[in-house]
């Protein structure tokens, strides 16, 4: 067995979308060599190989797998966030034990379009704080990297880290 654990460090609800949670969980063991691999076969995954993570959604749920670090965002409750725990596990432990039957992927794949950065964005009706006329254009030019997570102001406000969170680690894995 290649990830001995990974073990949930906190839940949190999340705000914005009721009824739901967000979790991060720690891994027992580094899963950097394992990542390409998971790129690979991860079929809608954002990776980054130089900043070390991969993002990819399940279902609804959004993702993120760091070298020691698990986050989930729009789980849908804590026997969901374990259930899910078990899953990245075994599939980081399959993918580990297949590895010579895959090939490794280090580049990244396709952005994620506009409209699935938008489902994350805080869409304050228009609020227009990041200077575009809609949350829609702000997600076109945050994913061009024409503007910044730091544009939107109504994302950092508090309570809104249910947003937040996965914006930042889709951002990190787009290396913008």
């Amino acid at each position: 067995m290649f990830l001995r654990d990974i073990d949930i460090e906190y839940i949190q609800p999340c705000i914005v979308v009721p009824n739901r949670i967000r979790f991060k969980a720690r891994l027992t063991d580094d899963i950097t060599e394992v990542m390409p691999y998971l790129n690979s076969i991860i079929k809608n995954a954002v990776y980054n190989h130089e900043g070390q993570l991969l993002t990819f959604t399940k279902e609804q749920r959004l993702l993120t797998l760091y070298p020691l670090e698990l986050t989930v965002a729009k789980a849908l409750s804590s026997t969901d966030a374990y259930e899910l725990t078990d899953w990245v596990k075994n599939l980081i432990n399959d993918t580990y034990a297949n590895k010579d039957k895959i090939k490794p992927m280090y580049e990244k794949r396709a952005k994620p379009t506009p409209l699935e950065i938008y489902g994350w964005l805080p869409k304050k009706s228009g609020c227009r704080l990041c200077g575009e006329p809609t949350c829609l254009a702000f997600a076109a030019k945050l994913i061009l990297g024409e503007k910044q997570l730091k544009d939107c102001p109504p994302i950092w406000e508090p309570g809104k880290e249910d947003l937040l969170e996965p914006l930042q680690g889709i951002m990190e894995a787009l290396g913008v």
